[in-house]
């Protein structure tokens, strides 16, 4: 059947291209995102989460992220209970909460309901967020270019920060799904799994406005809005900031 061999022979074609150039899928995702250069401009992200109307809304949150190394989080209510390091070993704090991460100084701390104040270093959970804010956000970065493992149709398998992802893409090219893959004999394995939907437009860069993070059965959605190069006090990382400062501290003189 001719036909047939012709459309055979397409399809091989096509497949040959991608595979002599596995960049070609994800160069066109971050075009459409805005473009390399646009990304590599960005320093720091604000990232409003609000509760979505839906039937599994996500607990109201704050981030700013500066990248590459740093972010902030405020947690407000509706989160439960959580964990914090103190003096006398673990407790447990309902939020409001505040988390400070400092990557040059390997410096986290947190403050729960305005005490107890603790600091301690860096864990892989740390290192695990400041790759994740500059994937799940931006694809790539002036600090973070992640290593091309696969591309396969709609999707590109890539490697960062010592996690490979796989990313699902819309046909727009836009990242619709990031989900980190377990590695080969990896016993104590850290899923992620982002939804991402709705992109806007915000400064040239394209980022969505209705994300759900997924764990297991579990499922948060969240209605976001951003601020791109957020303008913020750099103090915010040297110092531990009071809840009754609210949720954006890093505004404060």
């Amino acid at each position: 059947m001719p036909g047939w061999r012709c459309i055979a022979a397409l399809i091989a074609g096509l497949t040959a291209v991608h595979a002599a150039d596995p960049r070609e899928i994800w160069d066109q995702a971050v075009k459409a995102k805005g473009g390399r250069e646009r990304l590599h401009a960005v320093h720091s992200l604000a990232i409003y989460m609000k509760p979505a109307q839906t039937n599994l809304p996500g607990p109201p949150a704050n981030w700013l992220c500066v990248f590459p190394d740093r972010y902030f989080e405020y947690d407000g209510q509706g989160n439960g209970e959580y964990p914090y390091l103190a003096s006398n070993g673990v407790g447990l704090a309902d939020c409001p909460r505040i988390i400070v991460v400092d990557g040059p100084s390997r410096r986290v701390a947190m403050d729960a309901n305005g005490t107890p104040r603790v600091a301690w270093h860096l864990t892989s959970l740390e290192h695990d967020r400041m790759t994740l804010n500059q994937i799940v956000f931006l694809l790539e970065s002036a600090w973070l270019q992640p290593r091309i493992v696969e591309t396969k149709r709609n999707t590109v398998t890539v490697e960062a920060g010592g996690t490979t992802f796989r990313i699902y893409l819309d046909r727009s090219y836009l990242p619709e799904r990031v989900l980190s893959l377990r590695a080969p004999g990896e016993k104590h394995y850290r899923a992620y799994d982002y939804r991402l939907q709705h992109y806007r437009d915000f400064q040239g860069v394209m980022l969505p406005v209705r994300v759900t993070r997924v764990n297991g059965v579990v499922q948060w959605t969240w209605d976001v809005d951003y601020e791109v190069d957020a303008k913020y006090n750099p103090k915010l990382f040297a110092r531990m900031p009071n809840l009754a400062d609210g949720p954006e501290p890093w505004r404060l003189p």
